[in-house]
């Protein structure tokens, strides 16, 4: 019996997501066929939207809608222009949503810079492909006096925190690295507000 194509490629672009596999995505298909059309169409604008509507910083690399990046100067967000930001401290994340998570825990002040991931050779991501060199022409010009390094504590995670670190020793810049509390081979968007809160105040110089 022939399957339709049509939700044959449906499965396939379902399984870029993390996490999903085929039989994953085979529910997820069979679940939006089942669905109110209206609900399906929504869902469609809205992956639609993603790719037209929305822009990131291009200071620190947080997502903002398209409209708001065009309000602001040179495509900075509004946390980015704050003259009460502390210019000399730098907190490096592999993801926007990281960001949020340690802003809304922590009474930290200073700038950000988010990573496009972590480092991953087997998925051909290097240095320049996640955005270690546009953060090491930043730190050469600008008056950094802290590094804070809070990727996740996967193998990536620490190899990229190890190879941001061995650049900034170069650079003459403090270290430090957000740990206490963190479990081994957690990531911070699955963590309670308190555990991130108790990491960031926590950090220590590595």
């Amino acid at each position: 019996m022939k399957e339709s194509r049509k939700l044959i490629e449906l499965i396939e672009a379902l399984t870029i997501l993390p996490g999903i596999g085929k039989k994953s995505a085979q529910r997820m298909a069979y679940q939006l066929i089942r669905s109110d059309k209206k609900m399906v169409l929504n869902l469609s604008k809205k992956l639609e939207d993603i790719t037209t509507q929305i822009s990131n910083c291009k200071i620190c690399g947080i997502y903002l809608d398209l409209n708001d990046v065009l309000e602001q100067t040179n495509d900075e967000c509004l946390s980015c222009v704050r003259e009460n930001r502390d210019k000399s401290k730098i907190c490096v994340t592999e993801s926007p949503s990281d960001v949020y998570v340690i802003n809304n825990s922590t009474d930290y002040n200073g700038y950000y810079f988010v990573l496009e991931g972590n480092l991953s050779p087997i998925d051909g991501r290097g240095p320049r492909e996640i955005g270690i060199e546009k953060l090491e022409k930043r730190l050469k010009s600008n008056c950094v006096s802290e590094l804070i390094l809070a990727t996740n504590t996967t193998v990536e995670g620490e190899a990229t925190a190890h190879y941001i670190h061995q650049m900034a020793i170069n650079l003459n810049i403090k270290i430090s690295r957000i740990a206490f509390g963190i479990p081994l081979n957690g990531e911070l968007g699955y963590l309670d507000s308190e555990t991130i809160s108790h990491a960031f105040n926590e950090r220590k110089t590595i």
